[in-house]
């Protein structure tokens, strides 16, 4: 059945300002595109998208696509602005297989001006464990009953890559900071495949709402054994969603005989090597201009990113590695350009936000990808300044520089850490008012989640434009996407493999 969708404009992103008036769609591949009248004859049926303006699906590229879907179905701590908020919230949680499990909270929003503490959490709920989850992921806060059940004390020494929070008297105050978290996360219950299923299913609801059609996520090595969460995605992906799945240092190996699907595709080896600037573990050449006592965190050895990276080039596999701050970014290229991949391989830099002329310098000259998350700068905005510095600012969350240097760029969210809507995002990355000289065009904007997102997958034969061969996946959205237009621009429908899987209730496709 070969079904034309026509009546509209349909961007292709073949090149900038190329567009089309209709495609042929057969089993979900576009096998024509072009002008309304020549290709309306060769069609068995027609589908006309009433005027509005079509992109190639939008992929998110970088998110935890699990970690979004438990994040909608409970409660946020994102928007609270007082540590009594959250205590309110914890009093009145009901406890999942015995633990009180919360995301999101921000202390830089805080009106305390500080992190919640152990402290803090024991005044409402100590008869079960909580574990409050930073919005950066990379620090955790929990109570004194989730110490013991994990059995943690005084004593408990820090551990490699990681920081056991204390107070000034020497304390323990709750918090635990990167490679430290594993500590508790360990002995939170495991979800049911069957729970992670339905988890899956909620999140995808909810991206396909955005105009999403795919999305990379990273959920292998947080769910129990990685047949967990790579089971749950088995099950609950159709043909209405794309998912790349990066694979975790600690699962790699194990997974190396695994493979994809037409929905499932399976990507490099993800390696954190420092935290978050919000949590002053990005790890940084020179200390923080507002903590002069701390440069971050390096969450492996160089010795110890070799080793990993060493294993991924025997499987012929780039690294997928998050780096925030400049020193981390340094480390990363020193082991690549010792260690480069071969035979079309490419890496993947997630974040990138500090960097510095000489590291874009070294990034051009490999073969590289930044995977880039634009909503970092109204998030990271105005606290960012003092915490790195005016100077430091020249090149950081220099997404433009990075392309005006040859670096291809995607485009993601970090959700749950960030709202996933791709079209915040796009508004973020032309609209800065923080950084203007870094503001992207329309064009480039749209590339980071269509070409950018499927070249950096090395998918970019299947999708990401609009064109013949491609799979047939299409944003449809109300107007236009330019600088002017983004914040009132809404999703009218989205469209996978062919078929429509979300489409806006006043509206009709």
């Amino acid at each position: 059945m070969k079904t034309l969708f026509s009546n509209a404009r349909f961007v292709t992103m073949t090149a900038e300002g190329h567009e089309v008036e209709a495609v042929i769609v057969e089993d979900g591949k576009i096998i024509e595109t072009g002008r309304f009248n020549d290709l309306k004859e060769l069609a068995d049926e027609q589908v006309s998208l009433e005027g509005k303006v079509v992109y190639p699906g939008f992929i998110d590229s970088h998110m935890h696509l699990i970690g979004h879907g438990q994040k909608i179905s409970s409660v946020d701590l994102s928007g609270f602005t007082s540590i009594r908020e959250i205590l309110e919230v914890i009093h009145q949680a009901e406890p999942v297989s015995g633990w009180i499990v919360l995301e999101g909270w921000n202390d830089n929003q805080l009106m305390e001006g500080r992190a919640i503490t152990r402290q803090d959490i024991d005044t409402v709920c100590s008869d079960y464990p909580v574990v409050l989850k930073r919005i950066c992921r990379h620090v955790v806060a929990v109570n004194s009953k989730a110490l013991e059940l994990a059995g943690i004390g005084e004593d408990t020494h820090d551990v490699s890559g990681g920081v056991i929070g204390r107070t000034d008297h020497g304390e323990l105050n709750g918090l635990f900071y990167d490679e430290a978290q594993a500590l508790i996360i360990e002995h939170i219950p495991e979800l049911s495949q069957d729970d992670l299923v339905d988890i899956i299913h909620t999140s995808i609801k909810d991206l396909h709402r955005m105009g999403l059609t795919g999305a990379h996520s990273e959920d292998m090595a947080y769910y129990g054994p990685y047949t967990n969460p790579l089971g749950a995605y088995r099950k609950a992906i159709d043909s209405n969603f794309r998912v790349h799945l990066l694979r975790h240092h600690h699962v790699f190996k194990d997974m190396v005989h695994e493979s994809g699907g037409a929905f499932i595709s399976l990507g490099n080896m993800k390696i954190f090597m420092d935290g978050s600037l919000g949590g002053h573990t990005a790890w940084l050449s020179k200390p923080y201009t507002d903590e002069p006592s701390l440069s971050g965190v390096a969450v492996h050895t160089e010795e110890q990113l070799i080793a990993l990276t060493k294993v991924a080039r025997t499987y012929q596999t780039g690294i997928a590695v998050h780096v925030i701050g400049d020193q981390a970014t340094k480390v990363v290229l020193d082991v690549i350009e010792k260690h480069p991949p071969q035979n079309g391989v490419i890496d993947r830099l997630i974040h990138v936000n500090v960097l510095s002329k000489e590291l874009i310098d070294r990034m051009k000259e490999l073969s590289i990808m930044a995977d880039i998350q634009p909503m970092f700068v109204p998030s990271d905005f105005p606290w960012v300044t003092d915490r790195l510095g005016k100077d430091r600012l020249t090149y950081s969350y220099a997404w433009k520089t990075l392309l005006e240097e040859g670096i291809v760029l995607a485009g993601g969210s970090d959700a749950p850490i960030e709202n996933a809507d791709p079209l915040l995002g796009m508004n973020a990355a032309m609209n800065n008012p923080y950084v203007p000289d870094q503001e992207l065009t329309a064009f480039e904007t749209i590339s980071l989640y269509t070409t950018g997102a499927a070249a950096i997958a090395k998918e970019d034969h299947l999708y990401g434009k609009i064109a013949s061969g491609f799979c047939a996946d299409f944003t449809v959205v109300s107007d236009e996407i330019t600088k002017e237009s983004i914040s009132h621009c809404q999703i009218e429908a989205t469209i996978v493999n062919g078929n429509v899987v979300y489409q806006k209730e006043e509206g009709h496709v």
